[in-house]
C-alpha cells in the first residue's frame, strides 16, 4: 500500500501508463535517463583522484622527470636505495674521546665496561622518501673516534616512515661530545658529556660526571646524574630533572616548565621565562634557596621559610652553605621537601 501523495512508476528508461503501478515509491525527474550512483563507487572514485595527485605531487617534488605511469597515477616507492650500513668495532682503550657529528641522525649512546666502540647504524625506510642519504662515516682519531656525516645533505620529503640512528657503546669512562644530532639518549657514562645541537629532545641517565648539553628546541630530560657542575639550556622546552645532584647545577629554559624530583642544590639557578616549577630538595643539600616569580605565586610546604611573600620565598636547605635561585617570569613556583638522602 503507498500513500496516496506518491505516484508508483516501473523502473526503466521509459515507461508506459500502464506499468506506472508497479514502479519505485520516488518519482525519477522528467527526461531524466539515469541510475543514481552508489556511495562506494563515488568514494573509490574520489580515492583514485587523490592518489593520481598525490602522486604526481612526489613526483615533482622528488625531481623524477622520468616517463609518468599509466593514467598519470605514481605509485610510491620505497625510496632510494640505502648505502651500506655501519656495523663496526673499533679498540680504543677505556677513555676514548668521542666526536658524534651527524646532523639528522638519532644518537643513541650507551656506556659499559669495554675497552672498545661498537658502532651500529640502523636506516629505515617505508612509503616515499625522495632524495639521496650521504653514508655516516666513522673515522678513528689520535684519541678516539669521530663519526660525522656531511653538513650539506639535502632535505627530504617523506610519505611514510623513515628512521636513521646511529648506536653506539662505549667504555664508560669515553668522554663524549655531540655537536649535532636528530635527538639524544646518553646512559652509563661515567666521564664529562658535552652535547650542543641545534634542536631536538635530549635524554641523560645513569650519569656520573659533569654535563654540559644544549638544544634550540627540545625537551631535556635527565634521569640519576651527578656530578660536580650541571647544566642544561632549552630555547624551547621542559626540563625534567630526577634523582639529580650537583655542586653547581643551572637549568634553563626560555619557553617550558621546570619539574625537578629528589634535586641536590648546593649553587646554582633553576630558571623559565615561561611556566611553572615544580620543586622537592634532597634533604643532603645545602642552600639557601632564593624563590621569585614575576607572575604567579610562590608555595613552600614542610620547609621552613624566611622574607617571604606572595612572590617569593626565601628557603634554607641544611646549613644553607650556597646560593640557589629559582625563578619564572610567568607561572606559579612550588617547593617541597624531597628523599631524605
Amino acid at each position: 500500500m503507498v500513500p496516496p501523495c506518491t505516484r508508483e512508476r516501473s523502473p526503466g528508461f521509459a515507461r508506459s501508463p500502464a506499468k506506472r503501478e508497479n514502479g519505485p515509491e520516488t518519482p525519477r525527474a522528467a527526461g531524466r535517463t539515469w541510475g543514481m550512483i552508489s556511495r562506494s563507487t563515488l568514494i573509490g572514485a574520489l580515492v583514485v583522484v587523490e592518489l593520481v595527485i598525490a602522486g604526481a605531487a612526489a613526483r615533482a617534488i622528488a625531481g623524477d622527470a622520468g616517463p609518468p605511469s599509466p593514467a598519470g597515477f605514481t605509485p610510491f616507492t620505497a625510496g632510494p636505495p640505502a648505502a651500506p650500513r655501519l656495523d663496526r668495532t673499533f679498540a680504543t682503550g677505556l677513555a676514548p674521546h668521542i666526536v658524534i657529528d651527524v646532523h639528522d641522525v638519532r644518537v643513541n649512546v650507551r656506556g659499559e665496561n669495554a675497552v672498545a666502540v661498537h658502532a651500529v647504524e640502523n636506516l629505515k625506510k617505508t612509503g616515499f622518501v625522495s632524495g639521496n642519504f650521504a653514508p655516516l662515516t666513522a673515522q678513528q682519531t689520535a684519541d678516539g673516534m669521530r663519526f660525522s656525516t656531511p653538513a650539506g645533505d639535502e632535505g627530504h620529503v617523506v610519505v611514510g616512515c623513515f628512521t636513521h640512528e646511529l648506536n653506539l657503546t662505549v667504555p664508560a669512562g669515553a668522554r663524549v661530545e655531540i655537536a649535532s644530532a636528530d635527538s639524544l639518549d646518553v646512559a652509563g657514562l661515567r666521564s664529562k658529556l658535552v652535547a650542543h645541537i641545534p634542536d631536538g629532545a635530549m635524554r641523560i641517565s645513569d650519569h656520573r660526571g659533569d654535563v654540559d648539553v644544549s638544544t634550540g628546541d627540545g625537551r631535556i630530560t635527565m634521569t640519576d646524574v651527578d656530578g660536580a657542575d650541571v647544566a642544561a639550556n632549552t630555547r624551547d622546552g621542559r626540563i625534567y630533572l630526577t634523582r639529580v645532584g650537583a655542586d653547581r647545577l643551572n637549568a634553563f629554559s626560555n619557553s617550558g616548565r621546570i619539574v625537578g624530583v629528589d634535586v641536590r642544590a648546593v649553587d646554582g639557578a633553576l630558571t623559565t621565562r615561561d611556566g611553572r616549577v615544580i620543586l622537592s630538595f634532597t634533604g643532603n643539600s645545602d642552600a639557601t634557596v632564593s624563590a621569585r616569580t614575576a607572575d604567579g605565586d610562590v608555595r613552600v610546604t614542610g620547609l621552613s621559610t624566611t622574607d617571604s611573600d606572595e612572590t617569593h620565598a626565601t628557603v634554607r636547605l641544611g646549613e644553607g652553605r650556597g646560593r640557589f635561585a629559582v625563578s619564572t617570569d610567568n607561572g606559579p613556583i612550588v617547593i617541597t621537601p624531597g628523599a631524605s638522602v
